[in-house]
């Protein structure tokens, strides 16, 4: 059964000092730092763009856009998150909060980054979590998600018996289809998949109106 709101603050506020330890292991994550890179060679910003990076954890996403010139923003839902990375995070505007709703105003940004976060999303809530993506976007603004998803149930059901132990219940993945239709459906278009490790896609898109 997914967790609630409230459970996944708690979760990763406990996890906050050793959150690197976790993403370095087996299971769902393996493939992490590889497929952050490949969705950093994928993202088409550059010096003195601003962008939003919503569920920033330990910031490795981020700083591969910092390094080249980027604003970045950033929001989580830990507060232990924020603390345990606010030095290192100096040159970023750091706030508290996630998806829905995005607290910023309409087309605040040239790009809306998300590295390992979709998921804690309801699927009840992803539609409003797309739109609310697009809203803070500028007209032709980019999104790049990246996240633990599936291409089919069957992906997925595969996935579960392989990893056994380390497969994580709580967890509520999305499917490629799905996520495509409700980009598209929240304005998105220009969409484009790549498969970055055994249980990792990214997707990067425009906004377009």
């Amino acid at each position: 059964m997914p967790r609630s709101d409230a459970q996944t603050r708690a979760l990763f506020d406990r996890w906050a000092a050793t959150y690197d330890d976790v993403q370095s292991g087996d299971g769902p994550l393996a493939g992490y730092a590889a497929s952050l890179r490949e969705a950093a060679a994928m993202l088409p910003v550059g010096a003195g763009a601003h962008v939003l990076d919503i569920g920033i954890g330990t910031g490795a996403f981020a700083a591969l856009i910092a390094g080249r010139g980027a604003l970045i923003s950033v929001l989580d839902v830990s507060e232990g998150m924020l603390a345990a990375g606010r030095a290192a995070r100096a040159a970023c505007a750091l706030a508290l909060g996630s998806f829905t709703p995005i607290p910023y105003p309409d087309e605040r940004f040239d790009a809306v980054i998300s590295s390992f976060a979709f998921h804690e999303v309801a699927s009840s809530s992803r539609p409003n979590a797309c739109a609310e993506i697009a809203r803070v976007l500028r007209r032709g603004g980019i999104v790049c998600l990246l996240d633990i998803v599936f291409a089919s149930t069957a992906a997925t059901a595969d996935a579960r018996r392989a990893f056994g132990v380390s497969w994580d219940d709580d967890e509520d993945y999305a499917l490629v289809a799905d996520l495509d239709t409700l980009l598209r459906q929240a304005s998105f278009a220009d969409l484009s998949w790549r498969h970055t490790a055994p249980c990792h896609w990214v997707v990067v898109g425009r906004r377009s109106r």
